[in-house]
């Protein structure tokens, strides 16, 4: 059941309050003021939140305003207890973000049923907001491997590379390509193309920190961005990716394949690399002048 907080300077109407919630199997805390309303807020992070609307020192609007203002407690719904009737004292405990009011005193059914509704409407919101969470993660995923998409990865890279510059960091980008991927297809078919890729996003994934970041950037392209990471360590980075990829035995309807991967890095600062496009880019042409070395092998910008 939930976690119920009660902001209350009447310890009659917080015990009646109390009562009536525990015997709903709810778990009820108490507070009789507002700064210890706002300590226990902080403390327990409740479900839902009873204020009194009138209390000594801090009155319940001030403290539904900080409640509101902060976002780790903003989504916590709030019920008004007021003993005023008046109009405008309700619309003013609205304007301070409150949910729901409740006139004391109040009876058991309407304040039960206006907390199990509110707690209801808090779960729906937050089971939309886990799957506006989840439906986002998969538009930014690449179909076949699992990994980052080109888009998320230019995304990044742009926030990233502004990052790296105000704060006086290393950014490395990596870009590395499957050798002679096209033979896979045309040999053995797309299906073995696409395990050897998935296969190889795996890899990629096995040789990173989890702060880093990896991507399908096209094709049989892959991207790498590594963070805090000069370019000596880029490129033993790489090297070991590489080598990883050389030595795995690629397995594909009963084939066992061998698979190499050319290797391009690039890192900031670097007196040529003044943006995140330039960055790229820079690793691109690494991989290219890898490429013409005779690939399988790691090239630094």
């Amino acid at each position: 059941m939930a976690n119920i907080l009660v902001i209350d300077d009447s310890r009659l109407i917080a015990h009646v309050a109390k009562n009536m919630l525990t015997a709903r199997g709810h778990e009820v805390t108490v507070a009789t003021n507002g700064e210890e309303g706002l300590e226990a807020v902080a403390t327990i992070k409740p479900d839902l939140i009873l204020l009194d609307l009138i209390m000594p020192g801090m009155d319940g609007y001030a403290v539904c305003e900080k409640i509101k203002g902060s976002p780790a407690t903003a989504d916590i719904p709030v019920i008004m207890l007021t003993s005023k009737a008046e109009t405008a004292d309700k619309v003013r405990g609205l304007e301070a973000g409150a949910s729901d009011y409740v006139t004391k005193p109040f009876e058991e059914g309407e304040l039960v049923a206006r907390v199990n509704t509110h707690l209801r409407i808090k779960e729906l919101y937050e089971s939309l907001q886990e799957t506006n969470r989840q439906l986002q993660e998969l538009a930014n995923r690449d179909g076949l491997t699992g990994l980052y998409n080109h888009r998320y990865f230019q995304d990044a890279m742009t926030k990233d590379f502004q990052r790296a510059m105000r704060y006086h960091e290393s950014l490395s980008c990596v870009l590395c390509d499957i050798d002679f991927f096209k033979k896979f297809n045309d040999t053995y078919g797309h299906q073995t193309g696409d395990i050897v890729l998935s296969t190889l996003a795996r890899i990629v994934e096995d040789s990173l920190r989890d702060t880093d970041l990896a991507a399908r950037y096209g094709g049989e392209e892959f991207a790498l961005v590594l963070y805090h990471t000069p370019a000596a360590a880029a490129f033993m980075v790489a090297e070991r990716l590489r080598e990883s990829v050389e030595q795995h035995e690629f397995i594909a309807n009963d084939l066992s394949l061998s698979v190499t991967i050319s290797v391009g890095v690039a890192t900031y600062p670097h007196p040529d690399i003044p943006d995140h496009k330039t960055l790229i880019e820079c690793a691109d042409k690494a991989l290219y002048k890898a490429k013409e070395n005779g690939r399988n092998q790691v090239i630094s910008f």
